[in-house]
């Protein structure tokens, strides 16, 4: 099967799970808390990757790092992809569980990429411009990129606007050759 495929399904069905059991924005919260372990603990993901760690130790490694924080409909979740040998999937089913859940309510992800940190208010007036503009709730990330010159790269879903000097500048240099 194509693991696309895979992760679709599953993310689609913790996602019915969860709204039937009314507990939507638990589970929303324990899938972004599982991507952020996955992204900043790179032996983690080796670990639940890894087809030499047996089942039992993977499980074993997710209820020492979840049991107390997320939503024992989470932790059961956890249990199935291990029973099923989909954990390998699980980074990508949180993303596509984050997906839909942000689109079923209506909230736009923001990704601010500068290079440096942007300060709150900068950050307020982004998420509300962007929130009176697209009618939604917004969710804003700040990224920091150190080749950029200066100038911000803007993200709001699938849309990307890009005010980069560097960008400016590639698109100066290809006037410039276009004309000669």
């Amino acid at each position: 099967m194509n693991q696309g495929k895979i992760s679709v399904r599953y993310a689609k069905a913790i996602f019915m799970l969860a709204k039937e059991k009314n507990i939507l924005d638990k589970v929303y919260k324990d899938f972004k808390l599982i991507r952020e372990t996955i992204k900043e603990a790179s032996e983690f993901d080796l670990i639940i990757s890894s087809p030499t760690v047996s089942s039992a130790d993977k499980l074993n490694i997710f209820t020492k790092v979840y049991k107390d924080s997320v939503h024992e409909i989470t932790m059961r979740f956890l249990s199935l992809l291990v029973d099923k040998n989909r954990e390998i999937h699980l980074e990508d089913i949180a993303r596509y569980f984050e997906t839909i859940y942000r689109k079923e309510n209506n909230i736009k992800q923001v990704i601010v990429t500068t290079t440096h940190p942007i300060s709150n208010d900068i950050a307020q007036n982004i998420s509300n411009l962007v929130a009176t503009g697209f009618a939604s709730t917004v969710e804003i990330k700040s990224a920091i990129k150190d080749d950029m010159i200066g100038g911000i790269i803007l993200r709001i879903d699938n849309q990307q606007l890009d005010l980069s000097v560097k960008t400016q500048l590639q698109e100066i240099k290809k006037k410039l050759k276009s004309k000669t």
